[in-house]
């Protein structure tokens, strides 16, 4: 009886790790969004930018990022523009 008891809290102890690793791991973006400043001549990578100090998105006609260098994948509303700073 003392054995099975021991078991079943290692095994508690075990599972509560586990959902521990999940709940407090915030998942990787591993997708590039990209962003144009000209309406599709010239396309930037912004993973590695900051907004409001990098680039900001100002009113628009267009999206200000995209998940491809294509004006067809716009990420978001598509009343904003891409603007370096």
């Amino acid at each position: 009886m003392k054995i099975s008891i021991l078991n079943l809290l290692r095994g508690g102890v075990f599972s509560l790790a586990v959902v521990a690793a999940f709940a407090f791991t915030t998942p990787q973006n591993h997708t590039t969004t990209y962003a144009t400043p000209n309406g599709g001549t010239s396309w930037v990578i912004v993973d590695d930018l900051v907004i409001d100090e990098d680039y900001e998105c100002v009113p628009g006609n267009e999206a200000c990022t995209y998940s491809q260098p294509s004006m067809a994948h716009p990420i978001g509303n598509t009343d904003k523009k891409f603007r370096i700073l």
